[in-house]
């Protein structure tokens, strides 16, 4: 009996393709999540959208880039193993974020934006394990 494998094989590595970089990718990424959380709340531009919809997409991103930092650096996982410590990891720096934010001038701490992080990082996650399967570009 054939013990189980992949359905699909990883394309060849490209130089700009490795573990340091999709890791450099996630830091970097948080990093600019501290930044902007370091705003003080009369200095936060005013924007058209809906700012629960923005912190949904922000840490949907954050998800997706630790979900395929965690498919390089982990490949004898599972799709569902690395997908659910994506989600949680995503949800505890939501939870930091919102903390931290309540240390900053006229801003606070919201149970709806975490909820919001939450929320959009289960979505792109979620997306990323169904869809990732027939975009390699996106999966690995």
């Amino acid at each position: 009996m054939k013990p189980a494998t992949r359905k699909h094989t990883r394309p060849a590595q490209l130089w700009y393709d490795t573990i340091g970089w999709r890791w450099g990718i996630v830091i970097g990424y948080t990093a600019v999540i501290f930044c902007l959380s370091s705003i003080p709340g009369s200095s936060i531009p005013s924007i058209y959208l809906n700012d629960k919809l923005i912190h949904a997409g922000e840490f949907g991103l954050l998800g997706i880039f630790l979900a395929r930092a965690l498919s390089l650096w982990k490949p004898a996982w599972s799709t569902r193993c690395i997908a659910l410590w994506s989600i949680l990891v995503s949800i505890a720096y939501g939870v930091t974020d919102e903390w931290h934010q309540s240390f900053v001038p006229q801003r606070s701490a919201d149970f709806a934006d975490l909820a919001a992080d939450s929320v959009g990082a289960l979505i792109a996650v979620w997306l990323w394990s169904r869809v990732g399967i027939r975009w390699m570009w996106l999966r690995y």
